[in-house]
């Protein structure tokens, strides 16, 4: 049975063993705010109950990371709450307020920090800071429980820059909920990062060398996953960089 675990000041997440998925709750003097809002109504509506057993204060604000369904489904269920999201997912998911870069929060006492620092599991994936607690949920540009999802609608080249501008952000004592699994610390995300970039660099390299996409699917070294888990990272790549040229050998002088 999940429950509760306190992050900070009125500041917690629950890790739901449907889809291991994490959601995140601040609490401020004029309102609640939900981070994702789980996989399905009947979810969002055990999850409902669950805020009350934390806080009788209306939830006011609801954020979601990104458009997957799983953090997404149960928006309906909050009437009363303000939906925010970034923009490129405001024609997938029905939200009131979206922004481009930044976006703050007042809730009252305290404020949360809407940030998109660029593309990685998506083209929408928000960073939600509480800054007077340190704590940072990054939906699933950060995984723990499993690797990082790369999905149709992923950007594995850009992935590595944009957590490295989340490393930016992130203080030794930085609590991170990533949108499935354990809370972390900067050092996890640091170490998730350079897998990030062997990725990114292992396509570009095979790119570059003139690997077609068919050899490239059936490329077994250098990657920290398997395979199997990176398939839609090549192809998302390789349509990126386009059809590989031809490798070419330097023209030899005259003898």
């Amino acid at each position: 049975m999940s429950s509760w675990a306190e992050l900070g000041d009125r500041c917690w997440v629950r890790r739901y063993a449907e889809w291991d998925v994490n959601v995140g709750l601040v609490v401020g003097r004029d309102g609640a705010l939900v981070v994702d809002t789980r996989a399905t109504i009947a979810e969002a509506e055990e999850l409902r109950e669950h805020i009350r057993e934390l806080t009788d204060v209306p939830v006011r604000w609801v954020v979601n990371t990104h458009a997957h369904f799983d953090h997404v489904a149960g928006n309906s269920v909050f009437t009363e709450a303000e939906s925010y999201a970034h923009e490129n997912i405001a024609e997938l998911v029905a939200v009131d307020n979206t922004f481009a870069v930044a976006k703050v929060i007042d809730l009252g006492d305290r404020r949360v920090e809407l940030l998109h620092l660029g593309n990685g599991h998506t083209d929408g994936d928000l960073v939600a800071v509480v800054p007077d607690v340190d704590v940072f949920f990054v939906g699933d540009l950060v995984e723990e429980s499993a690797a990082p999802s790369y999905g149709e609608d992923s950007y594995p080249l850009e992935w590595p820059d944009t957590i490295d501008r989340v490393i930016g952000l992130l203080s030794a004592t930085a609590k991170v909920v990533p949108g499935h699994g354990a809370v972390v610390d900067a050092e996890f995300v640091r170490d998730q990062a350079g897998d990030l970039g062997t990725v990114a660099n292992t396509i570009s390299g095979l790119h570059h060398g003139g690997t077609s996409l068919e050899a490239a699917l059936a490329h077994t070294d250098d990657w920290p996953w398997p395979i199997e888990h990176l398939e839609q990272a090549v192809r998302r790549g390789y349509a990126v960089l386009g059809v590989p040229r031809r490798p070419t050998l330097p023209l030899l002088g005259p003898g």
